[in-house]
């Protein structure tokens, strides 16, 4: 059975652009602040229309058509997205979407959900701990606790459900790096309440999740990721009729439910635009 797909990043971000970007966060001694302003205007060179969404610590983010595109700072940030594109499926619904990424990890299309306040993050403690509690069953995450400083990195979707915006520090908790270096029988760490810290269940020392992130290289985290065009569709044209696989495909979206008038608004742009949310993006590269 055959479907059609589009990219979003084929549309806008060309070879050229794609080039031209790399080259920016390719330079010397270059902050990821002042790449992000260079950025932005390279974006405005070639009449790319967007608007800032704001940025982090490796990689920056934009609004395009009512989705988020963020962009690598740095090699670090092309890890993130590639990182991220690879365990977006598995952790749904607790993160957002990402429906396309470049091979490299440069740009990465993604659902577009409304920041957290600190109301939010006051109202939410609750379901962020039992999303983070589900998730460590199986994986291990990083700067996503409840805490003051992380819960600009929740948000809020069109249907009022909450997720997890960055989630780029996350493995699996078989991998041997979240072990206890100081006890003889290497035991698996645990989070404290609140998901932000790490701790030994044997000896009781506690780690940061930084700490422990830092002894992985990224040549090992390459290979952890892997080859990310086979996780999805690889489209040439912004527009491609393509053979459909049904691990590539969209989780179906929920009931639609009642919505406040402004996102009832962000959704009706987003369906003008691309006709049918659930449809027309699609799991690819």
């Amino acid at each position: 059975m055959k479907g059609v797909k589009r990219s979003l990043l084929i549309k806008y971000f060309s070879r050229d652009v794609l080039i031209q970007i790399l080259k920016i966060i390719k330079i010397p001694n270059a902050s990821n602040h002042d790449k992000n302003i260079l950025i932005k205007q390279c974006l405005r060179d070639n009449n790319i229309p967007f608007d800032a969404l704001g940025p982090g610590t490796n990689r920056m983010a934009v609004l395009i058509d009512g989705y988020a595109v963020k962009i690598a700072l740095d090699n670090d940030g092309m890890i993130d997205n590639k990182r991220e594109f690879k365990y977006t499926k598995r952790l749904q619904p607790y993160v957002v979407k990402c429906y396309e990424c470049t091979t490299d990890g440069l740009v990465m299309c993604c659902e577009f959900v409304e920041l957290f306040n600190y109301d939010d993050f006051g109202r939410n403690q609750s379901k962020m701990r039992e999303i983070l509690k589900d998730i460590s069953k199986t994986y291990l995450i990083g700067d996503v606790g409840i805490t003051s400083k992380n819960y600009v990195n929740w948000g809020t979707r069109i249907d009022n459900s909450i997720c997890i915006l960055d989630f780029a520090y996350i493995y699996e908790t078989s991998y041997t790096t979240f072990k206890c270096i100081k006890c003889k029988n290497l035991s698996l760490l645990q989070y404290d309440n609140n998901y932000e810290k790490l701790t030994c269940p044997t000896c009781g020392r506690i780690y940061e999740f930084g700490e422990i992130r830092r002894r992985i290289s990224r040549e090992a985290q390459d290979k952890e990721i892997g080859d990310i065009r086979s996780y999805s569709y690889n489209l040439t044209k912004s527009l491609e009729e393509v053979e459909l696989v049904e691990e590539y495909e969209p989780i179906q979206e929920q009931e639609e439910k009642e919505l406040p008038e402004w996102k009832k608004n962000i959704l009706i742009a987003k369906e003008i635009e691309s006709h049918s949310s659930s449809t027309d993006n699609y799991w690819a590269q």
